[in-house]
């Protein structure tokens, strides 16, 4: 084999940054990733999208598919061993369009010291595509039926139609009568994921009374109804008919066209404001201004902080804010770009923004990862862009040593990266967005009851616009340990930046997040949920900031052990929330402009967090006087400094103790400026101490506060965050191999905010 001879250059290649944020035009591409470090291994092959898989791999004679290269290696390894320092298998720049996942199991597998490296030749841009492209003499006109629904301010004659019906599009058969994750496939043009058609518009704020692209509920009529106009009772006492405001007569648009066999589905969120539920409408009645939908929406009508209508039939009277849409109805195509399918007619429904025979249209189809690790290790991904399927980009299973660096993974309708029960990988410096699901979904890496860490890396990785069709996180870590998020940045995100549920022992520091949350309420910058077991958690040296929609730092529901120092919190609606936890500590963080005060709370009284029922469970289930637990709640305790009073695990499981109660909670050392102080329940033993105050922004003598510049020289904030001016330009994204370039808080659009402010009634108060 002929090895590469020429310099391995770090250059630069472009990747599609954003389109859009909130109808405003932000950012052109921007060439941001390199190429990695220049690793020389004992042998090198080539693929080339013009390659044959007849020639023998060379440069000059490359192999056509990435399959050959793998399927050579195998044959390698059976025959001898690999050689010094591994192989590296050269992808010649181009589109790789995948007939099926690129998958890769223990047949596949490197060692430690002779890892496979698959990636990107030089400065030549690859994608591995698992897209459907559609030709464009497949757009059609309209039909004469389709014509009669078209929207009464669009031409007919600007639509364009497209039967699926030869195309083998697997995921078209139904919506099901409710659901949360998208199971549609996904139209994209030009790479750009087009709009879904929806009523409200994205950018339409009616009456300027409600938040832009929702329309709010008036009222519950029963368990799986609700008015839309009079005839309800909701408690903002607002009945106004918003959906025939515009004068196109909508509601009767909309009857005829179900009683005629065109499904209509409303996505909402009906009963609280962080899960949004799409429901089947089975009924529509204009003469009493009622919608009744085929199920319950999930347990039943009307906002949980409205007062109850009837709770045994689990509905609430409704509070006038539950904001929903109707989605994906050729009615509703009024701007360009948006596009509905249509489940009885097979056909796709197109508004063009641009002409269809000057640029690329493909179907994101395949529920499948475009490319999967089972039971793989010692394998590495490097520059290269992954795109174009509704499942996954990567997704990893049981696989250890894995390398995903430099990679751009964008246009997927689940997670960016997806691993489960793995241990060991480096994800880094790779640019995640425009997903349906969540950035990085990572579960089960470790051993939580063997503490056992799995010494995953998440670091120096570029997340937004992510969770577009489920309104989900940045990046969602379940029942894991020993995890580190170092350096990310993550921004326009529908829930919250990080979401954590039973972890442990893992580190989050260096991160930047700003503008999250910007669909659902009661959400965090970091949140936390899991109960009395979820201690070790260090979570320090983050900036978030411009958070109107979001908290801070948020441990909830009785999660306990989550360590909040030397974080910048700036914009948020509470700069922590503590919701009923043991030892989560506040210190030496520095809080400014927070809307609502910081607290801890004692809700797990009225939420019965006892010993009887999961929370004490989930301590037993750990065999807490047994090792390793039985020494880790001594070393916890060590590092903590938690009292003698606070023995672990064995207060935990003492009534007499109060587990119910927040004990050991601290916010203490902080500085807050320009914000509303700090709040305890009168329940448990709280320390809330030490804290200072500065009365206003231009007090903290911050460098230069409108970019975010929070140098100062000020004696009281130095006094309780001494490393701030030497901290802060080491959060978020870095330079490194893989990232030759940082983008700004402007080309992020990081200095105000997007959306309205979240509504504090949302925050999950207590006793509600």
């Amino acid at each position: 084999m002929k090895k590469l001879k020429t310099k391995f250059f770090q250059l630069l290649f472009t990747v599609l940054f954003f389109s859009v944020i909130s109808g405003t035009k932000v950012m052109a591409a921007l060439p941001d990733l390199g190429w990695g470090p220049n690793i020389k291994t004992g042998l090198e092959l080539y693929v080339s999208t013009t390659g044959n898989d007849n020639n023998d791999g060379t440069n000059s004679k490359p192999w056509k598919t990435i399959a050959k290269a793998q399927n050579f290696i195998r044959a390698l390894k059976s025959n001898s061993d690999l050689p010094a320092n591994g192989v590296t298998v050269w992808l010649r720049g181009g589109r790789y369009d995948l007939a099926s996942t690129l998958a890769f199991t223990a047949a596949d597998n490197g060692t430690v010291d002779k890892p496979i490296i698959y990636r990107a030749f030089n400065k030549e841009a690859v994608s591995l595509f698992n897209g459907k492209i559609i030709q464009p003499e497949l757009w059609k006109p309209l039909s004469n039926d389709a014509r009669k629904r078209v929207h009464p301010k669009v031409k007919a004659d600007d639509l364009r139609e497209l039967d699926i019906s030869s195309l083998a599009v697997k995921n078209s058969a139904t919506f099901a009568d409710k659901f949360i994750n998208w199971t549609l496939f996904d139209l994209f043009v030009d790479d750009a994921r087009q709009p879904i058609a929806q009523w409200p518009n994205l950018n339409e704020n009616i009456r300027g009374a409600n938040e832009s692209g929702w329309t709010t509920c008036n009222g519950s009529k029963d368990l799986v109804s609700f008015y839309f106009g009079t005839g309800g009772n909701p408690t903002d006492k607002d009945a106004t008919n918003e959906i025939d405001l515009d004068g196109t007569n909508r509601v009767e648009r909309w009857r005829k066209s179900i009683e005629s066999g065109h499904n209509l589905w409303l996505k909402g969120f009906w009963r609280i404001p962080w899960e949004a539920y799409t429901v089947k409408v089975a009924e529509i009645n204009s003469a009493e201004n009622w919608i009744k939908m085929s199920v319950n929406a999930n347990q039943g009508m009307g906002s949980k902080y409205s007062p109850a209508a009837d709770l045994a039939k689990s509905y609430r009277v409704g509070d006038g804010k539950e904001k929903w849409c109707a989605i994906n109805y050729l009615d509703e195509i009024d701007q360009p770009g948006e596009w509905a399918f249509d489940f009885k007619d097979k056909k796709i429904y197109y508004l063009p923004s641009k002409n269809l025979t000057k640029v690329t249209t493909y179907i994101a189809d395949k529920s499948e990862a475009i490319v999967t690790l089972n039971g793989a290790s010692n394998i590495q991904f490097i520059a290269i862009t992954v795109e174009g399927s509704q499942g996954n980009g990567f997704d990893l299973k049981n696989a250890t040593n894995i390398t995903i660096a430099g990679c751009s993974v964008r246009n997927v309708g689940a997670s960016g990266i997806n691993e489960d029960s793995g241990s060991n990988n480096i994800f880094q410096s790779n640019n995640i967005f425009e997903t349906g699901g969540v950035g990085f979904n990572i579960i089960n890496t470790g051993n939580r009851a063997k503490l056992f860490p799995s010494n995953d890396l998440v670091i120096n990785n570029h997340i937004h616009h992510t969770g577009k069709l489920t309104y989900l996180y940045a990046i969602f870590v379940k029942n894991s340990i020993g995890i580190r998020f170092a350096n990310n940045l993550i921004h326009d995100i529908p829930a919250g930046g990080f979401s954590t549920l039973l972890i442990n022992n893992c580190t989050f520091e260096y991160n930047e997040i700003h503008n999250v949350a910007l669909k659902v309420y009661d959400m965090g910058a970091y949140y936390g949920y899991g109960g009395w077991t979820c201690y070790g958690n260090e979570i320090r040296y983050n900036f978030a900031h411009h958070l109107n929609r979001a908290n801070g730092l948020y441990s909830d529901d009785g999660t306990s052990g989550k360590n909040f120092h030397h974080n910048i919190v700036q914009g948020a609606i509470k700069p922590f929330l503590f919701g009923g936890g043991h030892h989560n500590i506040g210190k030496n963080n520095l809080i400014i402009d927070c809307s609502s005060s910081g607290s801890a709370d004692d809700r797990g009284i009225a939420r019965k967090y006892w010993i009887s029922n999961n929370y004490g469970k989930a301590v037993r289930d750990m065999k807490p006087d047994m090792e390793p637990w039985k020494s880790y709640g001594k070393q916890l305790m060590a590092t903590y400094n938690y009292p003698p009073t606070d023995s672990l695990w064995k207060a935990t499981l003492d009534t007499l103790w109060h587990p119910e109660y927040p004990n050991g909670c601290k916010l203490i050392d902080n500085v807050e400026v320009q914000g509303k102080g700090f709040t305890k329940s009168k329940n448990g033993t709280i320390t809330i101490s030490d804290n200072i105050s500065i009365p206003k922004i231009v007090d903290a003598g911050f460098k230069d506060y409108s970019n975010m510049d929070l140098q100062t020289t000020n004696a009281q904030i130095i006094s309780k965050f001494p490393d701030l001016n030497t901290a802060l330009p080491k959060i978020g994204l870095q330079l490194d191999a893989y990232r030759t370039r940082i983008v700004s808080k402007t080309e992020t659009g990081g200095l105000f905010n997007r959306g309205t402010a979240g509504d504090k009634a949302y925050e999950d108060a207590v006793n509600r």
